[in-house]
């Protein structure tokens, strides 16, 4: 059984933030695991998802809910919908065994929608699942660095 190294890792968080950038959510969704979860926790990182309030706490269709809201056109808060450019870095295998892989990374996410920027930053931390002959998100939280501050119309994928 194979065991993710740290390049395979960073392929895999490069290709992920590419397809996110590029709005090819179909694609992205096919890097997920038909179990996968996604959650963004608020203030700080987070306890247990399904006793605290959440910034996003999705599984995978409620995922798919989501990118059909914003492929729709209906979606007003993504109309017109962000740019983004996501920079990823120190990446790090925390802990790697056969067919399973947690890992960490930090990010900076820009955004730009009619003519506001904005920069958010934080850590992520994917599981990863060796499944179907390749590597998959099992599992990816979004820890934002300013997570316990007011953050308006976080209507994207971070």
């Amino acid at each position: 059984m194979p065991t993710l190294s740290r390049s395979q890792a960073e392929d895999i968080l490069y290709q992920e933030a590419s397809l996110l950038d590029d709005r090819r959510y179909s694609e992205w969704t096919s890097m997920l695991t038909e179990d996968a979860i996604y959650w963004i926790p608020c203030n700080g990182d987070g306890g247990d998802p399904k006793q605290t309030i959440s910034l996003v706490y999705d599984d995978v269709p409620k995922l798919r809910d989501r990118i059909a809201r914003l492929a729709s056109g209906i979606a007003h808060a993504q109309s017109p919908p962000s740019i983004t450019k996501r920079l990823i870095s120190n990446v790090q295998i925390e802990d790697s065994a056969e067919s399973i892989a947690a890992v960490c990374s930090a990010f900076i996410m820009y955004e730009l929608r009619r003519g506001r920027e904005r920069v958010f930053a934080g850590r992520y931390e994917h599981r990863m699942r060796f499944e179907d002959g390749r590597w998959k998100i099992a599992a990816k939280k979004a820890v934002l660095a300013n997570n316990d501050e007011v953050i308006d119309n976080l209507t994207f994928i971070v």
